[in-house]
């Protein structure tokens, strides 16, 4: 029997409950019906409150601003188009090397018919008079008859292209040729015989300056008239070498030295103030007619004459 009434108290707790929650429920609905009917209704107030506040001069305005947005828009738009295009043609423009296995190279656009591909063409525009009136002449390699060949047309080598060797024919720069066999700009360009070369682009940027290329056989045999060994351009070399690594040695110790006048000179101050005479009694020469007098701390002797 006691537990009836905690049953019945319990039952009226739990019925109290759902119906305060639906009370809440429903008014929130209420609440979010209104709000969203007053805004509604602001809303279409101030559209049609904006629609006829708007002169004239403000519609100009606005339809002019549009116009504007819509000019730059579009000019962006060519611009990007145009700096593609641009692209595309530096692209286009810049060619390929192929390597002909010959020792040098060609662009790819000269390679696209490779059939049509003829050694002439790649003899240089007014190459020199074949001696001979043009007749073949032997290969120094194979001994066989030939009329033209690279070497021949760029270095007046007797060598058929079939025996070209990268590395007995090796092409190697100007300044290769001047580091390695100790060679002067009057020795490639001056002294007779004057050595060939060919042009090439720089392989490390287009827009630097053509390279010289030279055939390192020729640049060691006109060492070899200079220096008379390759021992004696070894010996050379190495005083060089030396030479400099003195000549760096003595700029980097005066560098020191001056830094070490500079630090020390900030290590104390210098005595600015000048120094004041104390002279003795004058004395007077009767010979040169002057009088003189002598500075007791220094020794300073101050000679003059008297009107």
């Amino acid at each position: 029997m006691p537990r009836q009434p905690q049953k019945s108290s319990g039952r009226l707790a739990a019925k109290r409950k759902l119906q305060n929650t639906e009370l809440v429920d429903a008014k929130k609905e209420k609440l979010e019906t209104n709000s969203s009917q007053i805004n509604a209704k602001d809303s279409n107030d101030t559209k049609d409150c904006s629609v006829e506040s708007l002169t004239a001069l403000q519609k100009a305005k606005i339809e002019n601003n549009r116009l504007k947005a819509l000019q730059l828009r579009k000019t962006k738009q060519e611009a990007e188009e145009q700096k593609a295009a641009n692209y595309k043609k530096i692209k286009q423009s810049v060619a390929v090397e192929v390597d002909t296995g010959a020792g040098f190279f060609i662009d790819d656009d000269a390679t696209e018919n490779t059939d049509d591909l003829d050694i002439s063409d790649l003899i240089a525009d007014e190459p020199f008079v074949i001696a001979g009136d043009g007749q073949d002449v032997e290969c120094v390699e194979c001994c066989r008859p030939f009329t033209l060949s690279f070497l021949r047309s760029k270095f007046k080598v007797n060598v058929c292209d079939d025996c070209h060797d990268r590395e007995t024919h090796r092409l190697i720069t100007r300044t290769t040729a001047k580091t390695r066999y100790l060679l002067k700009d009057s020795d490639l360009d001056k002294r007779e015989p004057i050595l060939q070369f060919v042009t090439k682009k720089n392989p490390r940027n287009n827009y630097w300056g053509e390279m010289k290329l030279y055939l390192e056989s020729q640049c060691h045999d006109r060492a070899m008239e200079i220096w008379g060994s390759m021992e004696n351009i070894e010996e050379e070399a190495t005083k060089r070498k030396i030479l400099s690594a003195k000549s760096k040695a003595k700029k980097y110790d005066k560098k020191m030295n001056e830094l070490k006048k500079e630090v020390r000179s900030s290590l104390y101050k210098v005595e600015l103030s000048g120094h004041t005479h104390q002279y003795s009694e004058e004395t007077y020469n009767e010979e040169t007619d002057e009088y003189s007098k002598s500075c007791i701390t220094c020794n300073h002797t101050l000679t003059y004459e008297k009107m």
